[in-house]
């Protein structure tokens, strides 16, 4: 909070209403700021308090320093109620209500009574600061924000950064990300994709900027942009983060890609930059299987079942099988599923690694699939239908 308070201390040199002992007693106070010793600081400046009771103007200067003792020693209760006691002093003249609005502003917004702090701002704003600090203005600007207040806040965020870059100094980067925020809520979405588009030209680095414009996109419901900047910055060795390369493979896939998603995956794992888990080997086997190429799905399926928490993918496998006539494995596979369990549907599995031992010419297996399909209701006809033809042949 030190640096947040710093630039907010009135400068009795110039409080020409103070009294000759407080001014004198407030150098010293300074004196023991400079040796760092608060203790003996905020001694002197109760006292202080004690004997300007009855001078308004002198007591606002002695709370006024008691608060900046108290930021300065991490005593916030302190701070806060000597505040409110300075301000609630009559007649002070506007460059002390300046100071103090200013001072109580800063110091709620760290408490985050957001609220407090967009009231005082604005009061200190409606006094007329002759040139507010940029940083003083985006301050006000984020108490707005956090209040729901996005006009505002949009307002004073442009004069902050106009103010900042009159200073020939580039503002902070959270600034511009504050007010990329700010027009998205105010669903002014080109000026917002500009800000982000000219965040990405200034630092072509970083790679949160790549990141914040795919997102930026993503909320618009735009997959092939948000792809693009995606791609852009992996080709240029930006992205390298695991989770940013699931992103573009997920990407792939959103924009209905799934053959790319697919090689791109493929080659992840290959290079070991993804580890070959089952969440990774499931996911490239349905992207094969999106992409038509069957005979690779099986194979990386064939993979992921090996290290499947349960026997789902073993319940796909048996299903690709059945599909392609492939009864000896169709059979196999729909069993593994049924021992590993956690599926939906272990009646139908029954069933079909029944009619798949049938077909395959494994009348034993099949029998002891048929007979335990026919102990569930819905599939008991069609197990005894099977059954009878493997008893007549």
């Amino acid at each position: 909070m030190t640096a947040l308070v710093a630039l907010v201390l009135t400068n009795v040199t110039h409080a020409q209403q103070a009294s000759r002992q407080t001014f004198l007693k407030l150098m010293d106070v300074q004196e023991l700021w400079e040796e760092e010793n608060y203790d003996e600081a905020l001694t002197e400046l109760e006292a202080l308090r004690e004997k300007t009771r009855g001078d308004p103007y002198d007591y606002a200067l002695a709370n006024q320093y008691l608060a900046h003792t108290c930021v300065l020693a991490d005593c916030p209760d302190v701070t806060r109620n000597a505040l409110e006691e300075a301000l609630g002093q009559p007649g002070l003249p506007d460059e002390l209500l300046l100071t103090l609005k200013l001072f109580y502003a800063q110091v709620v917004l760290v408490e985050e009574d957001f609220e407090t702090a967009r009231r005082y701002f604005e009061e200190w704003l409606a006094l007329g600061p002759e040139k507010p600090d940029p940083s003083q203005l985006f301050s006000a600007s984020y108490a707005h924000y956090m209040t729901d207040s996005f006009g505002r806040a949009e307002e004073l965020l442009s004069q902050a950064l106009e103010a900042k870059l009159e200073t020939k100094d580039d503002p902070p980067d959270s600034w511009y990300r504050l007010y990329y925020q700010t027009l998205m809520q105010l669903k002014r979405h080109g000026q917002a994709e500009q800000v982000v588009v000219d965040l990405v030209a200034r630092r072509p680095g970083e790679v949160d900027f790549w990141r914040l414009l795919a997102n930026h996109y993503l909320r618009l419901e735009d997959g092939r942009k948000a792809l693009s900047v995606m791609t852009i910055a992996y080709a240029q060795g930006i992205l390298n983060d695991k989770d940013d390369s699931r992103r573009i493979v997920s990407l792939y896939g959103y924009v209905e890609v799934p053959e790319r998603a697919a090689r791109l995956l493929d080659e992840l794992v290959e290079e070991a930059v993804l580890e070959s888990d089952f969440e990774t080997l499931k996911q490239l086997g349905d992207l094969w299987l999106l992409s038509r190429e069957r005979a690779k799905a099986v194979d990386v399926l064939k993979r992921a079942a090996e290290v499947a928490p349960d026997g789902k993918t073993d319940e796909l496998l048996g299903s690709i099988y059945f599909e392609d006539e492939a009864w000896g494995l169709a059979h196999s596979a729909f069993v593994r599923a049924l021992d590993k369990g956690g599926t939906d549907e272990a009646d139908r599995l029954h069933l079909l690694a029944g009619i798949s031992a049938f077909r395959a010419g494994m009348k034993e297996q099949a029998r002891v699939s048929l007979r335990e399909a026919m102990k569930y209701d819905e599939f008991r006809d069609q197990a005894r239908s099977v059954l009878r033809r493997l008893d007549d042949a």
